[in-house]
């Protein structure tokens, strides 16, 4: 697949997952919810489409064999622009961006394995989180059926992104080396499949 055609993929899918955020956003915030242009369509869903647009530069590199680690920082971009396009300051995007990162290392197939094995424990807090964590309305409580799907929404929000933060840390493909114009010459497509 092309550069081109992996930005465009991962754009989509962070936007698909920005948009589901803000669902579950508005799930926490209960009937004080509100939406505007400017902090829905202006900040969370670009930061979204920009994040995945990253993140698929990033798998085209690993599968082209070479990797920017700038590329791991990429999902920071979520904590860090509604930083400066509100000039409030709000870490919980930052964390999650974070936790995710860790999720993401544990199952990058880098580092030593008890590194990793304790960023595992790490991302595994942070699913089972939203189903054991305090509730701030009794509607979202997980006995109930809006609170069992609203906690599962916010775990599968962050394997989602967990999973899209390995991408830039995990081993790339290694390089194929290409034919020489001799073996092209002398090989034709019906050779090469027959051979063992």
């Amino acid at each position: 697949m092309g550069r081109l055609r992996l930005i465009l993929v991962g754009a989509v899918l962070g936007l698909t997952w920005a948009a589901a955020l803000r669902g579950y956003m508005m799930q926490l915030a209960g009937p004080t919810s509100t939406f505007t242009f400017s902090g829905t369509f202006g900040i969370i869903l670009p930061a979204g489409v920009l994040v995945g647009a990253l993140l698929g530069w990033a798998e085209y590199q690993r599968r082209a064999g070479r990797q920017h680690p700038l590329l791991i920082g990429a999902p920071l971009l979520l904590g860090i622009l509604p930083i400066l396009l509100t000039a409030e300051l709000d870490l919980a995007p930052a964390g999650l961006a974070l936790a995710a990162m860790i999720g993401g290392y544990a199952v990058s197939g880098r580092g030593p394995l008890w590194v990793r094995i304790a960023a595992g424990l790490i991302g595994l807090g942070a699913i089972i989180a939203p189903f054991a964590g305090p509730k701030p309305y009794p509607d979202l409580s997980i006995t109930t059926p809006h609170g069992a799907w609203a906690a599962t929404l916010a775990s599968s929000l962050f394997v989602a992104l967990a999973l899209a933060c390995s991408i830039p840390m995990r081993l790339p493909d290694p390089i194929a080396v290409p034919a020489t114009s001799e073996t092209a010459l002398t090989e034709s497509p019906a050779t090469s499949r027959s051979l063992p």
